[in-house]
């Protein structure tokens, strides 16, 4: 059977059963067929007329750019698509006998599992060993094969030094391995992950790989959408392209070569200081005796393993964490006892779930909100939002609400919301997330450009590509504190 084959539907009259005739006798895990959804209020579908076949052991990577249908088409996999999103639909989709398009996504639970690209929105309890083992009391399940999927769940995505640990503690690196064991925990026939290794550094992501591939090898489908191609291409059956709403093979990748302007040789005074800090989480010590100044007119990039202690330490510099001992300043002036709201327009953060921070119903109001606080208003508004707009590609969607967006578009919104208030120091957690290596590439020469108007750039990140295209320097993020790193002086984006 061929896309776009005439497909006849045999099962329960009320369609939530069906079975498709396979002619290869292969066994088919999850078939759509001409399936096109629009969501509400967009101007255009999500997915145009897809269709595709996925077998037991086999490995589907979906490539293309953010916005193009990636996430659209794992969550109707998933059943989450019309069921929890509304919108037009039009087609079928079927994952193992049971018709996706029709049934709640509950009911799909033991067949299919779907890890989100915010892993922030996925746990469900406070814990880590008890959010793993959800799912399989859920399944009812007895509770020695509960501690047998955990255990080994856990043991798969990396996670196991975790368990006993509490979710509101974890770096979104962590909340992400915690969020791929909880679906492993439930053995679901489909497999479907969305942007795995957006949050996870080169050890956790190459061993994520391993781990897939040898459930693929026991017979699980998986279906990855991921920007990070060379990740997961190694262990792919095949790779496909989503973009427009049209599912097509993936050209093989291109490599662009970024050289940068050798940073300045006379640094001028620090913007931005943490002096002596430690921090942590109760009794848990992430952060000691740290130190590290930022210099105006430079992009630093901060790097380290997940749980080392980055999104705590750009925490403490916005004024969302508040350190045990030491002090933050900003300029001369000393800023630890400053609420986050304080700090800001001076400095301005970009947190790794931007989801969470958007307050509006459109994309305009959204990236206006930091000019209603700062009291700008009229055309001046209008032409601010416009050029942040601009700037992330979002100009010809002004009107959309953010929530309709890809989590890469998303993170987009937050930047540009940051951006139009022209901080002095910019601080940004995992800003690709999500991003197409086309906006990732113009998310350089943004940074670098609002370097070179004099701002101080901190940028946490696993993307080292994306670190070596954009940064002046790098701190690794070691024994508690950061250090000074290496940085080569060009960088290879693949896209």
């Amino acid at each position: 059977m061929t896309f776009g084959e005439e497909v006849t539907v045999h099962g329960d009259p009320d369609g939530t059963h069906m079975q498709y005739p396979d002619p290869a006798g292969r066994q088919i895990v999850a078939r759509v067929r001409d399936l096109a959804f629009a969501y509400g209020g967009s101007p255009s579908p999500a997915l145009r007329g897809v269709s595709l076949d996925v077998h037991a052991g086999e490995i589907v990577v979906l490539e293309g750019p953010s916005g193009g249908g990636k996430s659209t088409l794992l969550r109707a996999l998933a059943g989450l698509v019309p069921d929890f999103h509304g919108g037009a639909v039009s087609g079928a989709v079927e994952v193992d006998g049971h018709n996706a398009l029709a049934l709640p996504p509950a009911a799909l639970g033991g067949a299919v599992g779907i890890v989100f690209q915010d892993p922030e929105s996925q746990a469900v309890l406070g814990t880590v060993d008890r959010d793993v083992a959800f799912g399989p009391q859920n399944a009812g399940l007895p509770a020695h094969e509960i501690v047998r999927r955990v255990r080994q769940a856990l043991d798969d995505a990396g996670a196991t030094h975790l368990t006993g640990r509490r979710i509101d503690e974890l770096s979104s690196g962590e909340r992400q391995r915690v969020a791929i064991a909880g679906v492993l925990a439930r053995e679901p026939r489909l497999l479907v992950l969305d942007e795995p290794t957006s949050q996870l550094d080169h050890d956790a992501a190459t061993a994520l790989a391993t781990t897939l591939r040898r459930l693929a090898d026991r017979g699980t489908a998986v279906v990855i959408a991921e920007h990070r191609g060379e990740r997961v291409r190694p262990i792919a059956d095949r790779v496909l392209a989503v973009t427009d709403g049209l599912l097509a093979p993936a050209p093989q990748p291109d490599e662009v070569v970024v050289v940068l302007a050798p940073p300045s040789e006379v640094p001028g005074p620090p913007a931005v200081r943490v002096l002596s800090v430690d921090a942590g989480h109760g009794e848990r010590r992430v952060m000691t005796e740290a130190s590290m100044a930022l210099v105006g007119g430079r992009v630093t990039a901060l790097v380290g393993p997940n749980g080392s202690g980055k999104t705590t330490l750009l925490r403490v510099l916005a004024g969302l964490h508040c350190p045990d001992s030491g002090c933050v300043m900003i300029g001369d002036d000393d800023v630890s006892a400053l609420p986050p709201e304080l700090r800001f327009p001076r400095l301005g953060l970009v947190p790794q779930d931007p989801g969470r921070h958007l307050l509006t119903e459109t994309i305009a109001d959204e990236i206006g909100v930091a000019l209603t606080s700062l009291g700008v208003e009229g055309d001046a508004r209008s032409a601010r939002i416009l050029d942040a707009a601009r700037d992330m590609g979002l100009d010809h969607m002004l009107e959309r609400h953010p929530l309709d967006l890809s989590v890469g578009e998303r993170e987009r919104v937050a930047l540009a919301s940051i951006l139009v208030a022209r901080p002095r120091v910019l601080i940004l957690d995992e800003p690709t997330r999500g991003m197409d290596p086309a906006r990732k590439r113009d998310l350089a020469r943004i940074i670098r450009s609002r370097a070179a108007d004099g701002v101080a750039v901190l940028v946490a990140t696993h993307d080292a590509p994306f670190a070596m295209a954009a940064a002046d320097e790098v701190l690794v993020m070691r024994q508690g504190g950061p250090v000074p790193g290496e940085l080569p002086p060009a960088a290879v984006l693949t896209i």
